[in-house]
């Protein structure tokens, strides 16, 4: 039986690849006779640096830029020096992930360091950037970023605001007349996973409280992105309040689309391109997917979604594995499935599941092969 293993990543315990690894041995401990091919995914999150640097066959630069919060962290992006190809994932400079719990605050984390990457992939000769921008911290429209880019969002005294959510409500203008022409000759894709707008009820104030913002931000944050949409407005004649995919990571995805004239994709669009998904769906028996938590909203554009969809349409059955599985999933799902595993069951704790998830992979993994070879035994195949 051939076998695909195309899990995205495990939040706070595995990457995408390492879930696909601990799954294989898993099927494998079960039988030598799974013909187990890995394919981890990702969809313009935290760990498609990873995932596309792999698929393009490139290299890790590791820079020192400015974390979300000012201090300094560790960055990693993708370069492919082939094709003149950078790689650079948001979250590594401005993810949520780089900020503790009690420091969590969207009005003022920035995308600075973001820039940093991109001006280092500029001085490496770079043509083309992908820019992944799931997990962000921030809610900065760019302004971060940018003002590293040599843009400036002025005043009404023409000097640069905060790189940060609260300094936009005081935005008049965008200067983009310091940008280096070598910067503004590359050419930007922005991965996401998301489809909002800048503004309003279903704008990127919708993951304002998962970003930290508390009651009293909510107002400010609003009042930014408001201004921000109508400096646009007036400036570029681009409406942010009607762009799909405007409002991902905070307004980052509208504000390079306007200013850079960059390209908004389908953060998992571009994966699958890049890993030739739908050949390996086509050419296998089964496929097994996943993430860390299934929910109602794992089947709204998500990695998953789109691969159950793929799959449902040449026939092949899904198997889904994840850190823990809401009650909600089950009925969202309509259909393409085949069955589900969690590694939460009622004898374990989330806590314990996530320190122990590559054995519980494993082990899951392990069931889904004997169930399946004891099929196969039933049906004398």
């Amino acid at each position: 039986m051939k076998v695909l293993v195309a899990p995205g990543s495990f939040k706070e315990s595995l990457d995408a690849a390492q879930v696909a690894k601990n799954v294989r041995i898993g099927l494998q401990k079960a039988s030598k006779k799974y013909n187990v091919k890995e394919l981890p995914l990702a969809d313009g999150g935290s760990g498609t640096v990873a995932v596309l640097t792999a698929a393009y066959k490139g290299e890790s630069v590791t820079c020192r830029v400015c974390g979300p919060l000012g201090n300094a962290v560790n960055a990693v992006y993708g370069w492919v020096s082939q094709k003149r190809l950078a790689i650079i994932e948001l979250a590594q400079a401005a993810g949520l992930a780089l900020v503790p719990p009690g420091q969590r605050d969207p009005c003022a984390t920035t995308t600075k360091g973001v820039g940093e990457l991109i001006v280092d992939a500029a001085n490496r000769g770079s043509k083309r950037i992908i820019l992944g921008v799931g997990d962000s911290a921030t809610i900065d429209c760019g302004v971060g970023a940018l003002s590293i880019l040599g843009i400036q969002y002025v005043d009404k005294n023409n000097k640069a605001v905060a790189p940060n959510c609260r300094g936009l409500i005081a935005v008049k203008r965008i200067d983009d007349s310091q940008c280096p022409s070598r910067i503004k000759r590359i050419d930007f894709a922005v991965a996401a996973d998301v489809r909002n707008v800048l503004t309003g009820i279903q704008g990127a104030l919708v993951y304002a409280r998962q970003k930290g913002a508390t009651r009293a931000m909510i107002p400010v944050i609003t009042k930014a992105l408001r201004n921000f949409r109508k400096v646009v407005l007036t400036q570029y004649g681009k409406d942010l309040g009607k762009m799909s995919g405007s409002g991902a990571a905070g307004g980052v995805a509208g504000a390079l689309a306007v200013i850079m004239n960059a390209e908004l994709r389908s953060g998992f669009d571009v994966v699958s391109e890049a890993v030739n998904l739908e050949a390996h769906i086509r050419m296998s028996d089964l496929i097994i997917t996943g993430e860390g938590r299934i929910d109602k909203q794992s089947f709204y554009g998500k990695a998953v979604r789109n691969v159950i969809d793929i799959a449902h349409a040449y026939k092949k059955p899904v198997i889904l594995i994840a850190g823990s599985i809401a009650k909600d999933a089950r009925i969202s799902e309509k259909g393409g499935v085949a069955d589900y595993y969690s590694l939460v069951t009622s004898g374990t704790s989330l806590t314990y599941s996530i320190k122990n998830t590559p054995r519980l992979l494993q082990e899951t993994a392990c069931t889904i092969g004997k169930a399946l070879l004891k099929k196969m035994s039933l049906r004398g195949t």
